[in-house]
């Protein structure tokens, strides 16, 4: 294996590793190795002491072993084939790590039952939000259009879901997120400064409740 094969080879194995780690069964995954080494126009010369090992219970195996000495020769950018191993079986490094859940809690003190307005109770009761989607609307407007808060958090969703005595969302941020992207309710480019769009304010004006067929 040349140089320039090794590097190609070497940028690509964080890939061709998480590629491999998908399938449990042993031969299945070598046939995999061998398909994506192709793909990248290397020749599998060299591989036969490669070993492929399926998927550990716990999900520890990256799905390659480590290849003796002779698999790689050395070259400049390292140190021998059982560094390459050694990187590959790294996942920590080459895989994004997941954004973990944020544990939002509900807002305090918020008076949902202001003098001179539509307490937020009654508010809900006109509109009857029925899914989880009119629910972050509705409770949005209020604060907006009702209070007028200028700054509508998760945590300000979450004491609205508190009052009215719905079931919290298991993630309310990304609730809110995809309420934004599948109807375009409502504005959350940022989560500390949720907004209705207009579409949003038209639909709890002239479509809630939804009328029955």
């Amino acid at each position: 294996m040349g140089e320039q094969e090794f590097d190609k080879l070497l940028d690509a194995m964080p890939r061709i590793a998480e590629s491999i780690n998908a399938f449990t069964s042993k031969e299945v995954q070598r046939k995999a190795f061998d398909a994506l080494v192709g793909a990248l126009n290397i020749s599998p010369a060299g591989f036969e002491e490669f070993e492929v090992n399926p998927l550990a219970a716990n999900g520890s195996e990256i799905g390659l072993a480590s290849a003796t000495e002779e698999s790689f020769p050395e070259s400049p950018q390292s140190n021998g084939g059982d560094a390459i191993a050694s990187d590959v079986n790294t996942p920590e490094k080459k895989r994004r790590r997941a954004k973990p859940k944020r544990n939002w809690t509900a807002v305090k003190d918020i008076g949902f039952r202001p003098e001179g307005k539509i307490p937020f109770k009654d508010f809900i009761e006109e509109k009857q939000p029925s899914t989880i989607d009119l629910k972050g609307l509705a409770a949005v407007y209020y604060f907006e259009q009702i209070l007028e808060l200028e700054e509508i958090g998760v945590g300000h969703v979450m004491a609205a879901y508190k009052e009215a005595g719905w079931r919290n969302p298991s993630n309310p941020e990304n609730s809110l997120q995809v309420t934004s992207s599948r109807h375009h309710w409502l504005d959350t480019s940022n989560m500390k400064a949720i907004k209705t769009t207009q579409r949003g304010r038209d639909w709890v004006e002239h479509d809630m409740p939804a009328k029955k067929n």
